[in-house]
Order: structure tokens, then C-alpha cells, then sequence
């Protein structure tokens, strides 16, 4: 033991410089380990001035000073630690430690409005300090060491966009609340029962997404349905020798007569009679007995000599029998249908048109009592005129569409046209059903092209590439003597049952896949009752029974940390229990079991699930921890503690790890697995991840269990291989998932961080839950706003799926769970596609 009082303290040390060059080497430690790696900074690893890397200076600890808690004293006691991360864990970093211990605790008071006692009594000198309102005030501008290198390694990375979107934050809000200004918050908080701004502002953001889908729902209902119905009016093919047939006057159905082509429903006889129209009327063109409506005669100025606007004249000439009166047109106006007189192409197109016939808009109109007219009275002058009547016979036989269109003259005499020289419709399609037409042929062309390409570039990567992507070569089983990388393989559980671990512990055992080159962290999530366990045992108590200790006689403590949470959940603490977990055929792995059990007061007042922070607090664990390691930076006690016992059951440098898989506790991976994905990871260095195909364990427990084995099938051969084959997988499931750590240059032999890259640990670990998206990011769905982050950190880089590499998992067996976990599923994946735009 280090003497109590030191006879003399060593001289301040010099701020240590970034390590640059170190030679790699896989063999055992044997003294101090200062693993061979070469830093390269990019962009990806924001190297900058002061940017959190290893230029912040190291306190060395002198070998007689004394020892401020008993993981310092180990830390001075073990030579088979190297010393740059011996030399990491010092008095300041506990001292900052326990500051920040004593800031969560104190937060907690004041929100609670009692007093409580802090967890450290050794730092009562420091306590005015850390609790100053200064002090506060400082580390809630992000001044603290810790957010100011958060902070700079945001600002000097490719993902400042990204995560620096507070500008939208007052705009959204400002929407939100816009759409829901028929909603009070007196009413939120009397009858909703939201009390809180959050609430509330969470409940306005709901119901202002929900308005969005509603309007994109609707637009693409109007696009596929409505824009028949509003622009698409066909015609019903109906002649005046049908008319007269089925219509005339002695139908028994339906009486109609007809007026400049359109055709009226007379069956009323109160209505004939105001009409002035007899039996012989039906079925027959009436147009001769009413004078044009006022709104579309006035539009003309062009009338025979002698007659006016109010005047019977038509196709059929004039009439003694005239019905001008308002009463005539009101009761027309009423009694009229949709319906036209139909003409075939053929009675305009043929040579002896006696009609004269032409067709303009889809209507067909008739110059023959207009010729008959000037032919009579031959005065051009009064009527239309010389040359418009020669520009007229131009028209006859023809689509005069294009033509009228091009010549002003012929387009202001269209208004006399229609109130004089129609006489019904083309037959065919019209306008508006072609456009429509084409549209939907259109869309319905492309969406059935993007299917069959989709459908074939799966089936392409499925049986084709994926095949020679994933080929295992021999070096890769167990017992092989060449270079295997060395896979980290984390295990996440939360309230699994004994028989569940039992058969994820025994399926990573016994992986067809060098022991010596794997390990397993088992991480539990706070201390949480099993589910199936008659004796109720806890999850935890459940992993020591089955991790066999390395050092039964070495004492377990409680180390903290800085967790993902608010307040006095920022802080916690967690068991390191370094080990192996024998398998049911007697392999031994390599394990270190990390219990998260809460802080000093959670554990003494008997909290309810005390230390569980989620599943992603738990990855963030070993990623922040891979992170300091591979960067050279300061380390807080966990980690130490985790680089000691991982080295010690290794024997290499926790920096040697390549790759890293995460597995879930609830999941069962095949003997093949691990060796396919590291297969597809050695053969091709762009890739940052891929997962493995996940099919159902229990598919035969429940009709719940069945109807989701389709889905996952066509989730994973369809979807994620035609993601693979462009190198963008955008979700990797947390159930089975590799990661490549870093990635290692052939030319100068320099490393990338890619999983434990700065830009992305600061955005997973982020906790700034504002709004609602933000909360459905970082809340609801871990695995796939993981993939997000790498995607947007790394866009050239893939990650792809790998479907020979199988794991079986345990899915919802109830229709209420299945309900509930797809409610998350669905809200996590729209929004971290809105994330995705932005690629």
C-alpha cells in the first residue's frame, strides 16, 4: 500500500502530445502495452484544436501518492496495464466525477424541494464550488470540459447540419401551434389532463403530423381518384335515331327532347306544357322553339339582318312558336342533363358532309343554315362577313380546334357558334380523360417498372452477389492458426428469463468462430425482475449465476458513470465482473458482465428497476468506451475498469478489436453467422455494417406469430437486398448487427473511426428531446436511428445485409404487444426517413 503522507510531490507534467505513430501487434502482453496503431486525422475524426482528443494534457500518478479510491490503487498496483490508460483514471477525473455526482443529486433536491445528502462526503471542501449557481450557470451554457468538447467535435464534423437543427425548432413549433388554435391549454389541461408545456406542446406536435398525413393522404386519393371525377366527363353515345326510338313520344320511361345539342328530360308533363311542347317534340330537336340563354347570347355580336339575340333562329330556321320568356329558360335551365347528341367521326369526315359539319372543342356544329342564309339574302356585311365565311368553309370536315386558336378573328365568333350552330358532341374520349388517362397509365407504368427492378436487383444480390460476398474461408473457424480479426460481441438484456439467456449465451458460444478471437459483453439493464421466473430472480441475479468470475476473491464495486438522462438520471453506476461463460458442449468464452445498478440512492431505497437507462445507454457504454480507447483519451473508472479485465481475459489491447456485434438477449444466431459477417467485413473495406437475415423463433406459438413470418421474409429478401445491392441498408436490427469499429488504411497503414467516430457517438448520445421528432428518433427506435447517424456521418461508405448469416428471435405471440411494438416500429421509420433526405 502506498505510504499515507508522501514525501514529496512529483513536478507538474507536461501536456502530453498526440500520439501519432505506435507498431501493431497481436501478440500476449507481457509489460506495458502501448498498442501499435497510427492515427491519421480526416474529417471524420474532427482532429482540431482542443476538439476532445488526446492533446488535453494526462496527470500522471505518482507511485506514492495516495491512492483516492480502490480502482486508483488497482490502477497503481497491475504493471500489465498500459500506462497511458492507467495514467487516464487520476484525482481529476474522479474529482470531476464526483462533481458531477453531486450536480445530479443536487438537481434532484431542488426539483423535489427537500434536502438530500450528497453520495461523496470526501469532496465537502469542493462542494461550494461545484454547487455555486456560477458553476451551474457555466455548465448549463456548455462551458463544462465535457460539453465544450462535445460541442467542437459537432462543430469541426460533416454533421454540424445535422445536428445543429435548432433554427427549425421556433418554426415548427410555431406551426404547430397554428393548427391547433382551437385547443386551449385550458382545455388540455382540464379535460386531456396535459399539465405540463411539454405535454401539451408533445399533444399540438401530434395532432399537427397528423394533419400533414391526412393532407398527403388526401392529395394522393385526388390523384388517383378525383382527377377522373373532375376532369374525365365521358360522353354516352346517344344519336337522334336512338333518341327518337327510346325517348320519343311513346316511351313510357323517359320523355327528352333536344336544344343545340344538349338534351332535356321532359317526362313532366307540367313541364312541357310551360314549355309549349307536344308529344311530337319528343325524341326530336327542339332547338327551332327557344330562343338562346342570355349569357351565352350576348357574347355574340354577329346576328342576321332583322333578328336579335331573343330571336328562335337555329339549324332549323325560325319558329312561329318562340319561348324567350325568363320563365322558358329557368324551367330549360332545371330539366337539363349531362347528356349530348352523339356524332360519329365518320358523319363529319365524309366527302358529301350536306351538313357541313365541324367539330370544334369536342362539339359539332353545322354551317349549313348559315350558308343557306347568306345564300338568300347575300349580304355579307351584316352577318359575319367576306372573309370569315370563306375562312368558315376552310373549317368544314375538319378538327377546327388549332385552327380557331390560331386566328383571333375565328375566336371571338365561337360565342355565336354555340348559341347558333351547335348541334351536339364528337364521339371519343374528351380532353379531360386523356390527360387523366395518361396519368394514371403513367403512374401505374412506373410504379410496376420500380417493383420489377426492385424484385430483380434482390433476386440479384440474393443468389448472386450476397453468395460470393459471404464465402467463409477456412482461417475464420475455430482452431485456425492465421490472422482472425478479433469480434467484441455485446448482449443487451433487460428482463429476460433464465432458459431465454441461456440459449443467446449458447448460440454465441458455440459460433463456429475462433474463441480466442471473441468476447461477450453481457450488459444488464438495471435491476429488473425476469419475466417467467417463479422465484423472482432478477435478470441480474440470474447473468452472475451463470458468468463464471476470473477472480471470485476480487471485490465488486459500483463505478459510475455519465448515463443518457435528465437530472438525477444523468448519473449512474455499474458492476464489472470479468469472467467466461461455459456452453452447454463445454466451450469457454471469454465474458465481462456489466450490471447497471443505479446510484447510492436508488440502491438503498429499494427504486424500482434502479439503474435502468435503455438499451441505448448500455451500447453507448462500450462505444464511448471503444471511443477513448482508440482516441487515447481520458478514461472515467468503468472504462478503466473495462480495459483491465478485458486485457486480462484477452490478452491484447481493447483497440485490437475490429469489429463489433450487437445481439440481442432475446435472440439465437446460427453456428455460420459470425463467420459469414466477418467474412463479408474482410472482403470488402467500404463496409461500416450489416446485419444478418432474422427469422421467427416461436412462428408457431400463436396466429400472431404465424402472420408475421411473410413480413419478415419479404422485409429482408426483398427490401434490405435491394437496399444492399446500392450499399444503403437503412435499418440494421439491434437483434443482430456487426459494426466495423475503424477502419484501416492499405497505403499508410492510419486508422478512420467509423462506429466510435466523434460525429457519431455526439449524435446517438444526444439527449436533447425538444420535440416530438426528436423524442420519436432518440425514444423509439435505438437500432435504426444508429443506422441514420452512420449513414449521414459516412454516406459513401455501405452497409449492406448479408442473408446466409441467420439469427432467430422471439417476436410478439399477442395481437394488443404486436400492436404496440409496430406503433413505435412505424413512427421511428418515418421520421428517421425525413432524417434520410437529407443524405
Amino acid at each position: 500500500q502506498p505510504s499515507a503522507q508522501p514525501s514529496a510531490r512529483p513536478p507538474p507534467a507536461k501536456p502530453a502530445k498526440l500520439v501519432k505513430q505506435r507498431t501493431t501487434s497481436n501478440a500476449p502482453i507481457s509489460g506495458p502495452l502501448h498498442t501499435p496503431i497510427t492515427v491519421a486525422p480526416t474529417k471524420h475524426t474532427a482532429i482540431q484544436p482542443g476538439s476532445g482528443w488526446s492533446q488535453r494534457p494526462h496527470v500522471p500518478t505518482h507511485p506514492n501518492a495516495p491512492a483516492t479510491n480502490a480502482i486508483a490503487a488497482s490502477a497503481a498496483a497491475t504493471p500489465s496495464i498500459p500506462d497511458r490508460i492507467r495514467d487516464t483514471v487520476s484525482r481529476a477525473s474522479l474529482k470531476y466525477l464526483d462533481s458531477r455526482t453531486n450536480e445530479a443529486l443536487k438537481h434532484d433536491a431542488a426539483r423535489q424541494h427537500t434536502s438530500m445528502p450528497l453520495l461523496s462526503s470526501s469532496d465537502q471542501a469542493s462542494e461550494t464550488k461545484y454547487a455555486s449557481p456560477s458553476y451551474m450557470r457555466k455548465r448549463r451554457a456548455g462551458s463544462s470540459s465535457a460539453a465544450a468538447a462535445h460541442k467542437r467535435a459537432l462543430m469541426t464534423s460533416p454533421y454540424k447540419r445535422y445536428h445543429d437543427s435548432s433554427w427549425i425548432r421556433p418554426y415548427w413549433r410555431a406551426f404547430s401551434l397554428i393548427v391547433t388554435l382551437w385547443m386551449p391549454n385550458i382545455v388540455l389541461n382540464k379535460l386531456l389532463k396535459k399539465e405540463t408545456a411539454e405535454t401539451r406542446q408533445a399533444w399540438r406536435e401530434k395532432i399537427a403530423l397528423c394533419l400533414i398525413i391526412v393532407l398527403i393522404t388526401a392529395l394522393t386519393a385526388l390523384i388517383s381518384f378525383g382527377l377522373s371525377s373532375m376532369f374525365c366527363h365521358p360522353v354516352e353515345p346517344i344519336s337522334l335515331q336512338l333518341l327518337s326510338e327510346k325517348h320519343g313520344a311513346n316511351s313510357t320511361t323517359q320523355r327528352l327532347t333536344v336544344v343545340r345539342g344538349r338534351i332535356y328530360d321532359v317526362s313532366n308533363r307540367s313541364d312541357a306544357a310551360r314549355l309549349n311542347l307536344t308529344p311530337a317534340n319528343y325524341g326530336h330537336d327542339s332547338s327551332r322553339m327557344f330562343a338562346p340563354f342570355p349569357e351565352e347570347s350576348r357574347k355574340c355580336s354577329h346576328w342576321p339582318k332583322g333578328k336579335s339575340s331573343r330571336n328562335c333562329y337555329s339549324v332549323f330556321g325560325e319558329s312561329p312558336q318562340c319561348a324567350s320568356s325568363e320563365e322558358a329558360w329557368n324551367t330549360l335551365k332545371r330539366i337539363r342533363t349531362n347528356k349530348w347528341v352523339v356524332y360519329q367521326w365518320n358523319d363529319v369526315l365524309r366527302k358529301n358532309n350536306i351538313d357541313k359539319l365541324f367539330v370544334y372543342n369536342e362539339h359539332v356544329f353545322s354551317l349549313k343554315p348559315y350558308l343557306a342564309s347568306i345564300g338568300t339574302e347575300g349580304d355579307f356585311d351584316e352577318y359575319f362577313g367576306r372573309d370569315l365565311t370563306e375562312a368558315l368553309r376552310g373549317l368544314v370536315g375538319t378538327d377546327a380546334t388549332i385552327a380557331v386558336s390560331r386566328d383571333e378573328r375565328l375566336q371571338r365568333l365561337v360565342p355565336c357558334w354555340e348559341s347558333q350552330l351547335r348541334l351536339g358532341r364528337i364521339e371519343g374520349s374528351t380532353v379531360g380523360c386523356v390527360i387523366t388517362s395518361s396519368i394514371t397509365i403513367s403512374v401505374t407504368v412506373i410504379l410496376n417498372v420500380m417493383i420489377l427492378i426492385k424484385l430483380i436487383c434482390a433476386v440479384l444480390f440474393d443468389w448472386a452477389f450476397s453468395i460470393q460476398l459471404t464465402k467463409i474461408t477456412k482461417h475464420f473457424t475455430r482452431g485456425s492458426s492465421k490472422r482472425v480479426p478479433h469480434v467484441l460481441i455485446t448482449i443487451t438484456c433487460y428482463d429476460e428469463n433464465e432458459d431465454t439467456l441461456r440459449a443467446t449465451l449458447d448460440s454465441v458460444a458455440m459460433t463456429n468462430y475462433a474463441s480466442s478471437r471473441k468476447i461477450m459483453f453481457i450488459i444488464a439493464d438495471g435491476e429488473v425482475e425476469a419475466s417467467g421466473e417463479e422465484e423472482g430472480r432478477t435478470t441480474p441475479q440470474i447473468l452472475r449465476s451463470l458468468v463464471v468470475r476470473a477472480n471470485p476473491l476480487e471485490p465488486i464495486i459500483a463505478l459510475p458513470y455519465i448515463a443518457i438522462g435528465e437530472g438525477p438520471r444523468e448519473f449512474n453506476a455499474a458492476e464489472v465482473i470479468p469472467g467466461s461463460y461455459i456452453s452447454l458442449n463445454g466451450i469457454h468464452v471469454p465474458c465481462i458482465l456489466i450490471v447497471k445498478v443505479g446510484t447510492k440512492r436508488e440502491r438503498d431505497s429499494d427504486f424500482p428497476k434502479a439503474g435502468n437507462r435503455g438499451k441505448r445507454d448500455s451500447q453507448l457504454i462500450i462505444l464511448q468506451w471503444l471511443r477513448n480507447v482508440l482516441m487515447n483519451d481520458h478514461l472515467t473508472p468503468l472504462e478503466f475498469e473495462l480495459c483491465r479485465s478485458a486485457t486480462q481475459l484477452t490478452k491484447i489491447n481493447p483497440d485490437q478489436f475490429e469489429y463489433l456485434l450487437m445481439v440481442d438477449a432475446d435472440t439465437s444466431i446460427d453456428t455460420e453467422c459470425i463467420p459469414r459477417l466477418v467474412a463479408a467485413m474482410e472482403r470488402d473495406p467500404g463496409i461500416m455494417g450489416l446485419c444478418g437475415e432474422t427469422r421467427i423463433a416461436n412462428k408457431r406459438d400463436s396466429w400472431v406469430t404465424r402472420i408475421q413470418v411473410y413480413e419478415y421474409y419479404i422485409s429482408h429478401h426483398l427490401s434490405k437486398a435491394f437496399e444492399s445491392l446500392w450499399g444503403g441498408v437503412t435499418c440494421l436490427p439491434g437483434c443482430c448487427s456487426m459494426y466495423r469499429v475503424f477502419s484501416r488504411k492499405t497505403t499508410t497503414g492510419s486508422i478512420v473511426p467509423l462506429l466510435v467516430a466523434p460525429e457519431v457517438i455526439a449524435a446517438y448520445s444526444s439527449n436533447d428531446t425538444y420535440t416530438l421528432h426528436q423524442k420519436n428518433l432518440l425514444l423509439l427506435g435505438e437500432d435504426r436511428y444508429l443506422t441514420t447517424v452512420l449513414l449521414r456521418a459516412f454516406p459513401k461508405r455501405k452497409l449492406i445485409y448479408v442473408p446466409r448469416a441467420i439469427c432467430r428471435t422471439t417476436v410478439p405471440d399477442k395481437f394488443s404487444v404486436l400492436v404496440s411494438q409496430r406503433r413505435r416500429w412505424i413512427n421511428s421509420t418515418i421520421h428517421n426517413l425525413l432524417e434520410l433526405i437529407l443524405v
